[in-house]
């Protein structure tokens, strides 16, 4: 009779020993049920799942859970490849690559396809044409792919720990730099993909002309992000034209705005420099409205540009201008705006925040994680480390109450950092400064206590 047992579901199971042990108790597992191969995890532990269904055949019989279904196996669960440190780098960056390429793919499907990718598919909707189904089957072959790689990357000795994404350590983070640079990369016209162990070159400041737009303006206006039936995507469709100039500065600048959860760490220099940008940006982007406009009226005046609602674009063209604040011979009114306010900003000094007041409530938030493990750590890395959380509490605050005491607590350390110009935290020295803040020679703030702004 068999020994076999059957229960009304699959177990995921993470196994901690050495090699007997575990080889031990696979045996024992593979007598009564379905097991998969066992796969490495983080931290020295293995993992494999165990299948209880009363369907499920015996293992090594081939049908059992390994696969999601006849067209689906899964390679994260196959075990790491042995490969050289470099090898399995490259492999995973190719699979990122991959994952990109794929990515584009499907914005152009979606942007020209005539609906067969849906760009906002409805909760639960099945793929209905072959084009969609096999773009969400590519997708999450390339995700075990992916997955399969982290894991040879890891056992080759390429990175210490499993990549992370969400609730990531500062090492797992490293190993996703690592694997996966950031930046955009061999799915951008123009990008390249970094070896191991060499930074991506920047971008230079030109923009050669290689092609340019043909035929009559477009009814669909071009768009960085927006999605619909009125808008179509700029990049790649403008690259290499006259008018991606205007479009890198719009994803550069774009960037910076992206930073705004990290913005509260910027020192006062670091928005002084900030201002003196928007100042001559301001000024470039004024030039550069207006001599895109005075090109249209002289091309419309000399019979060259047919076709336009000449008092529509008289109208429109002098709001522009108004709105710019254009005046003959003076200063656009933004730019010379910027520059007062930076004026106003000379001699400016970073102080330390108002007493917390509440001696018991410091004690207990001294000793929390959002100061204790910062010691040593570089003011940039801080800054990351308070974007993170205060990211963190947006979302958190969704579904539940967010707890923004960490985020101000590490506000308070990078002021603190700013008011001493120090470039790594010291957790001790900031502590004094807090206790007795008129001790520490450091210019101390109004008492005005950090409020709750709700997104912050």
């Amino acid at each position: 009779m068999s020994r076999r047992t059957t229960l009304p579901g699959v177990a995921r199971v993470r196994i901690t020993g050495d090699d007997a042990a575990t080889q031990a108790l696979l045996d024992v597992l593979a007598e009564h049920f379905t097991v998969t191969e066992p796969a490495p995890y983080s931290g020295g532990r293995s993992y494999l799942e165990v299948d209880t269904r009363p369907d499920a055949a015996p293992h090594g019989t081939g049908t059992g859970i390994e696969d999601d279904g006849p067209d689906m196996p899964r390679a994260s669960k196959h075990r790491p490849a042995e490969v050289p440190s470099t090898v399995a780098v490259l492999m995973a960056r190719q699979v990122n690559a991959a994952h990109l390429h794929l990515s584009a793919f499907r914005d152009l499907v979606q942007t020209y396809g005539d609906g067969l990718v849906p760009e906002w598919p409805k909760p639960g909707q099945a793929p209905d044409n072959a084009v969609d189904q096999t773009l969400s089957t590519a997708s999450r072959l390339l995700y075990e792919l992916r997955e399969w790689s982290s894991h040879t990357a890891h056992a080759s000795g390429a990175v210490s720990v499993l990549p992370e994404i969400i609730a990531a350590s500062e090492e797992q983070l490293r190993a996703e730099a690592v694997l996966y640079p950031p930046g955009g990369w061999c799915a951008v016209p123009g990008g390249t993909m970094p070896p191991p162990g060499e930074e991506q070159e920047e971008e230079g400041a030109e923009h050669p002309i290689a092609t340019q737009l043909l035929g009559p303006v477009p009814e669909k206006r071009y768009s960085a992000r927006a999605s619909g039936r009125s808008v179509q995507r700029a990049l790649p469709a403008v690259a290499g034209t006259p008018a991606a100039a205007v479009w890198t500065a719009e994803r550069a600048l774009y960037g910076y705005v992206c930073q705004h959860w990290e913005a509260p760490g910027d020192t006062p220099a670091d928005l002084a420099a900030a201002v003196d940008g928007l100042d001559e940006l301001a000024d470039t982007f004024t030039s550069a409205c207006t001599f895109t406009l005075d090109e249209i009226r002289r091309r419309m005046a000399e019979g060259l540009l047919v076709d336009v609602d000449e008092d529509a674009f008289d109208e429109a063209a002098a709001a522009v201008r108004e709105q710019l604040g254009i005046e003959p011979e003076r200063v656009p009114k933004l730019a010379y705006a910027l520059s007062r306010v930076r004026q106003a900003m000379t001699g400016a000094r970073a102080a330390l925040p108002a007493a917390s007041g509440d001696a018991r409530s410091f004690d207990a938030l001294a000793q929390a994680r959002a100061l204790g493990a910062l010691d040593g750590k570089t003011l940039p890395e801080v800054r990351r480390e308070l974007g993170r959380e205060r990211h963190w509490q947006r979302h958190r605050s969704k579904t539940r109450m967010p707890d923004y005491t960490a985020a101000d607590w590490l506000r308070r350390a990078m002021h603190w950092m700013h008011a001493a110009g120090v470039t790594a935290y010291d957790h001790g020295t900031h502590l004094a400064a807090e206790r007795h803040p008129e001790l520490s020679g450091l210019p101390i703030g109004t008492p005005a206590a950090i409020e709750d702004r709700g997104e912050r």
